[in-house]
């Protein structure tokens, strides 16, 4: 929860030095307060006083990037329970899924209708934001290969969908740069994953499809190991059950300030739907309530659009 301009005051040295720029340090909190200057700019701030301002100024939703570029998706840093009560500063990414079963020529070629697709509407140029690539032939070799390949055609953020650290590590070797999403961890590989996001420095989805008791404990784990960005999945893709979890997360992170579940959760809609359509509608859903990212499994300006 943001803080008060006296609630920063109190952290501060209250020596009046200048050396931030400000007069006095009651202005310098208020500024900070407003979020028109960082705390950094005060230098004599204590080390102990700099980690409880910053552990009390972090959003109840972390932002998480996912990209390196001009391209990147930024999710998350939200502050309200209902998304039309602000504006929407990071609206989630919609995704499509593309399976390394395919050939690297089909892979490529949707890749590159999925990037050329566009409309304009009240002014806005309206795309597609990523793709996650899914490992569902279990190989490794195969994994990378269709990574590349995709990479070759769209310098979009991707998703790394495989539950092996080995697959992972192959098709980071190719895109490691661009900071993909990672996913995922689950309770038996979350040590590998979370190594293998350390070590490239990409953010880390964290899935756990039993409770929230369990991914939030799994999510413990994870920042335990040094991963500081985490992107949920709870496993529940359906109508109701996905109403129901999303807003239970949303509510343990804003209104409990439980930092467990304060990140931004990744949706899979195709997998609780039966029909392209039923998919674009529970897309909808998740865009409102409360998708961070949703990856679709079906491809077609008809039911994009919408």
């Amino acid at each position: 929860m943001a803080l008060s301009g006296i609630e920063i005051y109190k952290f501060l040295p209250k020596t009046n030095c200048k050396k931030c720029g400000f007069p006095t340090c009651l202005a310098f909190a208020m500024k900070v307060s407003q979020k028109t200057v960082d705390i950094s700019k005060c230098p004599d701030l204590s080390a102990q006083g700099r980690a409880a301002l910053e552990a009390a100024g972090r959003p109840p939703i972390q932002l998480v990037t996912i990209g390196s570029d001009s391209r990147k998706l930024e999710v998350g840093n939200e502050t309200v329970l209902f998304r039309h009560e602000k504006t929407f500063f990071h609206p989630p990414g919609l995704m499509v899924r593309i399976k390394d079963t395919d050939s690297a020529e089909a892979a490529a070629k949707l890749a590159g209708e999925v990037s050329g697709y566009a409309v304009e509407r009240v002014g806005r140029n309206l795309t597609l934001d990523g793709f996650a690539i899914d490992n569902q032939s279990k190989n490794a070799a195969a994994f990378a290969k269709c990574v590349e390949a995709v990479r070759a055609k769209t310098d979009w953020p991707l998703v790394l969908m495989s539950a092996d650290p080995a697959a992972m590590a192959a098709a980071l070797e190719k895109v490691a740069s661009s900071k993909p999403l990672i996913y995922a961890a689950n309770k038996d590989n979350w040590a590998q994953m979370a190594e293998l996001a350390k070590k490239h420095s990409c953010p880390l989805a964290v899935v756990e499809r039993d409770s929230l008791d369990g991914l939030a404990g799994l999510v413990e784990q994870v920042t335990g190991a040094g991963i500081d960005n985490v992107v949920l999945d709870p496993g529940t893709n359906h109508f109701g059950k996905s109403l129901q979890v999303l807003t239970q997360i949303r509510r343990l992170a804003l209104k409990k300030s439980f930092r467990s579940l304060g990140y931004p959760v990744i949706t899979f809609p195709g997998e609780g739907t039966a029909s392209p359509e039923e998919e674009a509608v529970l897309a909808a859903q998740h865009v409102a309530k409360y998708g961070g990212v949703i990856v679709l499994n079906h491809f077609a300006p008809a039911t994009v659009y919408p």
